[in-house]
């Protein structure tokens, strides 16, 4: 995972938000070697020196550099100051910086890619896997099925009101620290769940873990901007949300076998724990800092304590005010999403799809049962999911190829509107498939028939999730962050307290009208990726936030 330590390589990535550096790189661009000088630090130990090899002689680069330690000339000199100052800021050393995270190798930035999807792989199985134990609560704690259902509620309540934290935090601390520290919490949270005496510690506990766990849904579209480049961002993006999605769908497989098993409901929080606590191992000694910035103050650190000279320093961090970012961030974001015709658009639509998605787990025991499945059998309902989630993944291939061609023809130029293409048929997929699931799930009919449905359901649901938040991203750039963080608060806001309708809806309107209700909406959010593509660029000239071109 590591650079080796090679003259004039820095190995950054051994620095886990503030971790020994191991610090082996080439100080040529600060130093120059003379073989008649000398290394006079009398106030330096051998540790700080360590970085520099014993025969080495270090001498001034020249006039303006900040470990000059006498020059006569300097200190005669008061137009050295400003001189010195500006070449003490650390930036990166051309556009082949290896230590720029776009310049990482392929295998690096993917093994980063695989661990943050591990990590919202593992939050988001959390969220279903608790829908799950919704009745065994219900008799244990002696509350009536809303009260029980409330847990799931909360936990994407605090999935939204996580993100609108972590988001700006991780802009001013650096995405690691965020990732490390928010997921210890997720893993301590589990532990109080599954220890929950009565309904009242559960549900704060539940509401804490979608808090804690809220990060990488938050962080991973920064993670991936900081890799990859707009053209890359095609085809990693959906391979990244192939497992944010794929965690409910085994959330679901496996609470339904646990709780039909001896087990019990107090389990689910177990197993969620030991998974999550082996994934936040594996980032603790595997995943990197990728915050450009963060990495460049690290770099500004090692240097002033390796030169003596306090002067170094980047950008960021002569700028970083965190009470002011994480202010102007959450009001930022505020001012998008009330606004921004393209972030309500793609809000409302993202957050129809996700209903669906949490209403079906409250859903599904109610119309499967009729079929006469057990409990865990209601959980393999959701293969159909999965299996088009999958398939979607599989096909990034076609849209990656499509964009290139886009920007081929338009001499790499980016047009945020190039990445709705793909969202063109699957916007019908939606509707189509909820039809079809609404009017063939009578016992009458297989079951099997319904279960296809939720193949071309899944399909949907993957493309307008990576397409609409590709098009967000283009369309903001520098406030892509708030812009994403305000739709990540909506839509799991609203999602949770759509699972509070669920049940109620499906007994009193019946299978069939209560998902044709959500055909219908599906049906509403058809025409918004035609509109953009079509008046995108209009709407984009007019907007106070997004970009013009």
């Amino acid at each position: 995972m590591y650079f080796s330590p090679t003259p004039g390589k820095m190995d950054l990535f051994s620095l886990h938000s503030g971790r020994k550096f191991n610090s082996q790189f080439s100080l040529r661009p600060y130093l120059t070697n003379e073989e008649n000088s000398t290394t006079s630090s009398s106030n330096r130990t051998d540790d700080d020196v360590a970085p520099v090899a014993a025969t080495d002689k270090v001498v001034v680069v020249g006039a303006a550099s900040p470990l000059s330690t006498g020059s006569s000339d300097l200190e005669k000199d008061s137009a050295s100051v400003s001189s010195e100052a500006s070449s003490c800021e650390v930036t990166w050393e051309g556009l082949d910086d290896k230590l720029d995270p776009r310049n990482w190798s392929t295998l690096r930035k993917w093994i980063v890619i695989f661990q943050i999807s591990m990590i919202a792989f593992v939050v988001t199985f959390g969220s279903s896997i608790y829908s799950c134990a919704v009745d065994e609560v219900h008799d244990d704690f002696h509350v009536s099925i809303p009260v029980a259902t409330l847990g799931s509620c909360v936990y994407l309540v605090g999935f939204g009101m996580g993100s609108m934290a972590f988001a700006p935090l991780s802009e001013v601390y650096g995405r690691l620290i965020v990732y490390l520290i928010t997921l210890l919490g997720f893993v301590l949270f589990q532990i109080g769940g599954g220890a929950a005496t009565n309904i009242q510690t559960l549900i704060i506990m539940r509401y804490f873990q979608g808090v804690f766990g809220s990060t990488p849904l938050a962080n991973a579209g920064g993670t991936i901007s900081d890799l990859f480049t707009p053209a890359q961002r095609t085809y990693v993006l959906p391979g990244f949300c192939t497992f944010p999605y794929l965690g409910p769908v085994l959330g679901s497989i496996i609470g339904s076998f646990i709780v039909q098993s001896k087990l019990r409901w107090r389990w689910c929080f177990w197993i969620n724990m030991i998974w999550a606590g082996s994934t936040w191992a594996m980032a603790f000694f595997i995943l990197p800092e990728t915050h450009g910035p963060t990495i460049l103050s690290y770099k500004a650190k090692y240097l002033r304590e390796v030169t003596g000279n306090t002067k170094w320093h980047t950008e960021f961090e002569r700028s970083r005010n965190p009470k002011n970012a994480i202010y102007q961030a959450a009001t930022k974001s505020v001012t998008i999403i009330c606004t921004e015709p393209i972030v309500v658009c793609f809000t409302l639509y993202l957050t129809l799809v996700y209903g669906v998605v949490y209403i079906n787990f409250e859903s599904y025991p109610i119309i499967f049962k009729g079929y006469g499945f057990n409990t865990g059998e209601v959980g393999l309902s959701f293969i159909g999911n999965g299996l088009g989630i999958i398939i979607a993944g599989l096909a990034t291939p076609l849209v990656y190829k499509h964009y290139k061609h886009c920007l081929k023809k338009r001499n790499n130029k980016v047009v945020p509107e190039d990445r709705l293409y793909p969202l063109l048929p699957a916007s019908f997929l939606l509707p189509i498939s909820l039809f079809w699931f609404a009017w063939t799930s009578y016992t009458s009919v297989p079951w099997i028939v319904p279960i296809i449905s939720t193949i071309f359901f899944g399909i949907g649901l993957l493309i307008t999730f990576f397409v609409s938040y590709n098009y967000i991203i283009d369309s903001y750039q520098g406030f892509a962050a708030s812009a994403l963080s305000s739709a990540t608060l909506v839509r799991y806001s609203a999602s949770g307290g759509l699972t509070m309708l669920a049940r109620p809806m499906f007994l009193h309107l019946g299978t069939q009208w209560a998902m044709s209700l959500l055909a219908f909406l599906a049906v509403v959010m058809v025409p918004i990726p035609f509109l953009f593509l079509k008046y995108g660029k209009r709407i984009r000239q007019i907007s106070r936030d997004a970009c013009k071109d």
